[in-house]
């Protein structure tokens, strides 16, 4: 059955009584004054058509009550129009167009409506509303029909001509505030000026800035020169680029382990990456895997570390790593190598990350499978058959694949 109030726009409420209310959501600078999140006024009809017609005028009211920050002069708000406006049958008397919401109130409409759904992370919470404020910032609080095409040109020219931003970072401000536009359209009927507006980049210039691969010597030069695997404060600094380079994991999926992540499958020590703790979290429903530990860690003593965790009391495989809101456990990790990188001499485009390129590399190079490379690396095979029955490979299948990893002498 099709939910008939899934239609409804934002700013109808119909209460359990039938009662159609026009509401809208307060800015967050009003938020504290006012002591409410958003506020409402009854449109004192039962009829949804009647609702729409009433609630432009009301919505303007209610919006300049947010604006005065006092809740006095609501009930004074009326859903009637003027009498000079009484008599629509006359041409002298035409109502003027309703007013649509300004960016602010429909940023926080889209942002509500997104947590909701469950469809962004604290992370691209927070950077999604930090385009919008800068949007907000460059064009001005300005009401939807006055995003106009020229505002959208205005906003793509601001930030292509700034010094020191790529393409890539360009077209996803583009494309945050195109997906803001398009959902005010679907509930307000305005235009989506901004759409084809990011910036075509041939495929050549995609592959040049993709991002790099660290180079054997460059593992090998890292794994000289960051701590030894007997470091006892911070043992994640030894650890983790060496994990990275054996398994191929994110480097987020392995700051976040926990030590019931480990265990024996098949008669083998593995890794299972997945999110059974609260505070974890994997990228895609693919990215739960089981990853056999390399001999290769074994050998550089990595079971008799993690037992000495266990021995201690842990809970976590790095318990020195602290979670942050929006990056989880591994902006700690990130916040140290960006530093450590400069002491070896290092360019902005080397990165943790770019282990798993070099894992992937590898791999590839030794000509296994894309669909086995993919399922370690806990990517989408792009098959619903390997992406629904992936995970079950045999151990001994993925440890092949784990043993082909080789950095001699690293």
């Amino acid at each position: 059955m099709i939910n008939r109030l899934s239609k409804n726009p934002p700013y109808l409420f119909q209460s359990r009584h039938g009662i159609w209310y026009a509401r809208i959501v307060v800015p967050e600078s009003q938020q504290g004054i006012l002591g409410k999140r958003e506020i409402r006024k009854s449109l004192a009809t039962r009829d949804r058509l009647e609702a729409v017609r009433k609630s432009w005028r009301v919505l303007s009211q209610l919006q300049n009550v947010a604006e005065a920050g006092s809740l006095e002069s609501i009930e004074s708000i009326t859903t009637s129009a003027p009498k000079e406006l009484a008599s629509i049958a006359s041409p002298k008397h035409d109502a003027s167009p309703p007013k649509l919401p300004r960016l602010n109130q429909v940023v926080e409409e889209f942002c509500q409506e997104k947590l909701k759904q469950g469809a962004w992370s604290p992370h691209t919470e927070q950077v999604n509303r930090l385009t919008f404020k800068d949007l907000v910032v460059l064009l001005g609080d300005i009401r939807l029909n006055q995003f106009t095409l020229a505002k959208a040109l205005e906003y793509k020219r601001h930030f292509s001509t700034k010094a020191g931003l790529s393409v890539s970072t360009v077209n996803k401000r583009l494309t945050r505030v195109s997906a803001l536009l398009k959902w005010a359209s679907l509930h307000y009927g305005t235009a989506n000026p901004m759409t084809g507006l990011s910036i075509k980049v041939s495929a050549k210039v995609k592959a040049s800035k993709a991002r790099d691969a660290l180079s054997e010597s460059k593992i090998k030069q890292l794994f000289r020169d960051i701590p030894p695997t007997t470091e006892h404060k911070m043992p994640y600094r030894a650890w983790l680029p060496r994990l990275a380079a054996y398994t191929g994991a994110r480097i987020g999926e392995l700051a976040q382990l926990y030590l019931d992540d480990f265990s024996v499958i098949d008669g083998y020590p593995c890794i299972l990456i997945r999110a059974t703790h609260p505070d974890q979290s994997i990228k895609t429903v693919t990215s739960e895997r089981v990853i056999p530990i390399h001999p290769k860690l074994i050998a550089m003593g990595f079971l008799q570390f993690v037992e000495k965790q266990q021995a201690n009391g842990r809970q976590r495989l790095f318990p020195e790593l602290k979670k942050q809101a929006t990056r989880g456990y591994s902006h700690q990790v990130s916040k140290w190598f960006y530093a450590f990188k400069a002491k070896l001499g290092w360019s902005e485009r080397d990165t943790l990350h770019g282990i798993r390129h070099a894992v992937a590399t590898q791999l590839k190079h030794k000509e296994f499978s894309s669909d086995l490379v993919a399922g370690l690396l806990g990517h989408s095979h792009g098959s619903i058959t390997f992406d629904r029955y992936g995970k079950e490979y045999k151990v001994e299948n993925v440890l092949r694949l784990v043993k082909a990893l080789d950095w001699s002498d690293a």
